[in-house]
């Protein structure tokens, strides 16, 4: 479905349009799809910073601990940090099982996974609040049950969907009368 939206671009848009006869249906249709743009991009780009700046804190502290290959853990975070709460904890159970592959004392070992632990805390708690600001604001236990729904549904890609989606579903909610309790449960 997702290909399929990005594959006919403004397609979908321009239908929703047309079937609406009211000048202010039309009108408020646009604005929503609109919201519903800019919250995705700016989801979109927000996380990827974020991720490319831990990603590179967790490379330079990989390298610094002497795990094999930093710069894989540095980019294994900038993608798997796409998926909230599912991504840290693969890269947590990756690093230790490398971590005890790799090295022979327990501090070694607990190393790398305590400073991912660390620096996706502070990220999560700090970073992303703030970068995020007072944009939509969803409500994180939604967004555990929506990543587990949709990776459930759909694999890997529904969980890196499913906070996008769940954006989109929120504007929409908060929009139409009879929805308004689903953007209540979905918002912070």
């Amino acid at each position: 479905m997702l290909f399929l939206l990005l594959a006919t671009g403004d397609l979908f848009t321009r239908k929703v349009l047309r079937i609406l006869r009211a000048r202010d249906d039309k009108a408020e249709a646009r604005k929503v799809m609109d919201d519903i743009e800019d919250a995705v991009k700016r989801y979109l780009l927000v996380t990827l910073a974020i991720n490319v700046g831990q990603g590179a804190l967790i490379w330079l502290i990989m390298w610094m601990l002497k795990m094999p290959h930093p710069l894989l853990w540095g980019v294994a975070t900038v993608v798997l940090e796409f998926v909230p709460y599912l991504g840290a904890v693969v890269m947590m159970v990756a690093l230790t099982i490398t971590a005890i592959a790799t090295f022979d004392s327990v501090g070694l070992i607990l190393a790398p996974p305590a400073a991912y632990l660390v620096v996706t805390t502070i990220q999560n708690n700090l970073v992303s609040p703030i970068a995020y600001g007072n944009g939509l604001k969803l409500n994180p236990v939604a967004v555990l049950l929506g990543v587990i729904l949709w990776w459930f549904l759909w694999g890997i890609p529904g969980a890196f969907v499913a906070v996008p989606m769940l954006a989109v579903i929120k504007i929409v909610s908060d929009r139409v009368e009879a929805l308004k309790a689903v953007g209540e449960l979905l918002g912070e």
